[in-house]
């Protein structure tokens, strides 16, 4: 008997959320090693379980609350992501009710619960119909995560946060010089080309010709606050995939990019060749590497949380701890002092530092730039940069975004940036 077509890409979605669950890594991890199931799927049938498995993640908060409504208890958790995702296929992706539901009930099986198969028949044929989904609230952030952001910025826009996490990032392009003819986009106010629906980015006009690269519209903002860099050496730590390096050397910096893992540079290597940009590349680790002579300017993407990211990594709810992030906080203090200690040598007298970090947490922004204004003679200069909302200043000084930011046009990143100078 043949399997259904619709089987196995369904069955490889479950496989890749059990594979983040399972092994802590994200999304993107667990893609460049795909379990069997997805790996030998065409590539149609693979993209549409990459898709599913993504939008399970975003969802499963609207799912659970249907569910709650139709389960006495909850499932083990293989039926239970068997019934969100079913459920999802159903009211996100509008696919009819009666496929899915044949299929969720032998993917019930196939996972061990075959006497759970006519419980799950039952409820999504119950949930199949009179479900307001785009009503459901927007599923709530953990509890470690969400007390944290509502001390920040209080109840109403931490909810904003949440309600923006439910829509997938658009795509965004920072180009490297005129707008190729062809390429097609809305100009954001800070200077980054927003595709909504971009297709296959490898056959985008200019794409060959590395007229730009992706860079969602925040990160494309710590190199603004650097100010003119040409002529200048400068380096960018921590520095794949590589977009703020390659930002650099179009401004005529001369880039040092350095990163601790070389699997990581292996984008950013193809990425300078295609776009025909130039920087030196250091695999390193960046709290021990020396220079031989200090840099005028130093660009720290730190190492953290990315809890600004969720909507386009939304598992991260799900893998990402309190003492994780307390790790991270702890690297990102060692790497502060490793740039502004003058003992270390990688800055000169008077040069200019940038330190960012893609978390809405202050205790990954504004509490380490606070912790290093008061250690070394340093100043927080000016961050403002036109077009963004006025909130955007964060009240302890440097720069503050958030997903919930141009709500209308898509989102941005949440991120954190702030410019500091040595004080001569």
């Amino acid at each position: 008997m043949t399997e259904p077509s619709s089987l196995a890409p369904r069955a490889a979605a479950l496989d890749l959320i059990e594979a983040v669950i399972t092994t802590q890594r994200g999304l993107a991890d667990v893609l460049a090693r795909p379990p069997a199931s997805l790996a030998q799927l065409p590539a149609e049938a693979r993209a549409r379980a990459q898709r599913l498995a993504l939008e399970g993640f975003r969802q499963m908060g609207r799912a659970d609350a249907h569910l709650r409504r139709a389960l006495r208890k909850t499932p083990p958790d293989p039926v239970h992501w068997v019934l969100r995702l079913a459920l999802i296929e159903m009211h996100v992706f509008d696919a009819p009710a009666h496929g899915v539901i044949n299929d969720a009930v032998e993917l019930a099986r196939r996972a061990g619960f075959p006497r759970m198969a006519g419980l799950v028949n039952a409820v999504l044929r119950q949930l199949a119909e009179g479900v307001d989904w785009d009503a459901t609230p927007a599923p709530r952030l953990p509890d470690w995560l969400r007390g944290a952001l509502q001390n920040a910025y209080g109840a109403k826009i931490t909810a904003a946060i949440e309600a923006a996490h439910l829509r997938p990032a658009p795509l965004d392009l920072t180009l490297k010089g005129a707008q190729p003819d062809g390429l097609m986009g809305d100009m954001l106010p800070t200077g980054s080309l927003r595709l909504q629906e971009p297709g296959q980015i490898t056959t985008l006009p200019g794409y060959a010709q590395g007229a730009f690269w992706v860079q969602d519209a925040a990160a494309a903002l710590p190199v603004q606050l650097l100010g003119d860099v040409a002529g200048l050496r400068v380096l960018d730590l921590c520095a794949a995939p590589g977009g703020k390096t390659m930002q650099l050397a179009a401004k005529g910096a001369q880039v040092t990019a350095l990163d601790i893992s070389d699997a990581r540079m292996v984008r950013l290597r193809d990425n300078l060749a295609r776009t025909g940009l130039t920087a030196e590349l250091v695999v390193a680790d960046a709290l021990t590497w020396c220079p031989e002579q200090p840099f005028d300017a130093i660009l720290l993407d730190a190492p953290c949380s990315a809890t600004g990211t969720i909507r386009r990594h939304p598992e991260l709810p799900l893998i990402r701890t309190r003492d994780e992030v307390k790790a991270l906080q702890k690297l990102q203090s060692l790497l502060l002092d490793r740039v502004l200690d003058p003992a270390h040598g990688l800055l000169r007298p008077g040069g200019r530092v940038v330190y960012c970090t893609c978390s809405l947490l202050p205790s990954e922004g504004e509490d380490q730039i606070a912790a290093a204004l008061q250690k070394y003679a340093v100043r927080l200069l000016p961050s403002a940069i036109p077009g963004l909302p006025p909130e955007a200043q964060s009240k302890n000084g440097g720069l503050r975004t958030r997903p919930d930011f141009w709500a209308d046009q898509g989102g941005m990143d949440g991120f954190f940036i702030a410019a500091l100078q040595h004080v001569a």
